[in-house]
């Protein structure tokens, strides 16, 4: 083994301090990973981007009824990938805006809203960045996004939020629990084509090393892919949050958190479940 070798499978293994490096966009962007994550988020056996469909239609009817929606509402769906909740947006008669930084997921959602002659206002954007004029009834961030980003753009994407809403509107999000925390555990994985050619076309090795932080409720996956010509790394962090901690970034941006659920679905909150979900206000 040589000593770059060395020096480059240590700091693979090196903890990494919270959220200090940020790579999502690489997950979304790149022309081989972005096909993958697009065939995740339509196969609807799959859970690894997206809910099942009987999962999102269950929780289109409860944002329907709990928020009235429908014509003359305007609602933004952030992070909105291929429109899978944009397009029943749209089909209750609601105005609504996606906003994406994949192409091939709006690409998607795009050709399927034109197929259903439906008229949805698609934005390709960081929605860390972007800046979404005029006002919403509702605004949603679905499938734990919000846990992913660091604390920093947590706080700045809340303040948008809370800009954004109309007077009686609403913000949906969910976000993975402290029991799902607990059932995490420190783990390495190595080995050729890892996941199974997820990260590349042609031959690589890759190397998944997770890493928990006790004291701040925050677990990272990073991945190290070595191709024939070239290493990086993806890293996907989460963030895990009670009822009490959430409620607590969103009253630092001026946001009242006003109902606990289990899911986007409506449930019953259980603080034992992996996942919740909250409705909050102005």
């Amino acid at each position: 083994m040589t000593d770059r070798t060395y020096a480059d499978l240590h700091e693979a293994h090196t903890r990494p301090a919270p959220f200090s490096v940020y790579t999502t966009a690489r997950l979304w962007t790149d022309e081989h990973i972005s096909v993958q994550m697009l065939n995740f988020h339509l196969d609807p056996g799959l859970v690894a981007a997206s809910r099942p469909a009987a999962t999102i239609a269950r929780s289109i009817d409860w944002m329907r009824k709990r928020f009235d929606l429908g014509s003359g509402k305007r609602i933004i769906d952030f992070g909105c990938g291929p429109g899978l909740y944009t397009t029943s947006f749209a089909q209750l008669g609601a105005s609504v805006t996606g906003i994406d930084f994949s192409a091939r997921s709006l690409a998607h959602a795009r050709s399927t809203a034109a197929a259903s002659g439906l008229s949805i206002d698609y934005v390709e954007a960081d929605y860390r960045q972007y800046h979404v004029t005029g006002t919403a009834d509702l605004v949603t961030l679905i499938y734990c996004d919000f846990c992913a980003l660091p604390p920093t753009d947590r706080h700045s994407l809340l303040c948008t939020f809370r800009d954004l809403l109309a007077a009686g509107g609403h913000l949906v999000l969910d976000v993975a629990s402290t029991s799902a925390f607990a059932a995490r555990q420190e783990t390495v994985l190595f080995c050729e084509r890892l996941l199974d050619g997820f990260w590349a076309a042609g031959p690589y090795y890759g190397l998944m090393r997770t890493f928990l932080y006790d004291d701040e409720f925050i677990g990272l996956d990073r991945y190290t892919i070595w191709q024939p010509d070239q290493r990086w790394e993806v890293y996907n962090w989460m963030q895990y949050f009670t009822p009490d901690s959430l409620a607590a970034e969103f009253a630092a941006a001026g946001l009242r958190l006003v109902e606990t659920l289990g899911d986007v679905c409506g449930s019953v909150y259980n603080p034992e479940a992996e996942e919740f979900a909250v409705v909050a206000t102005v």
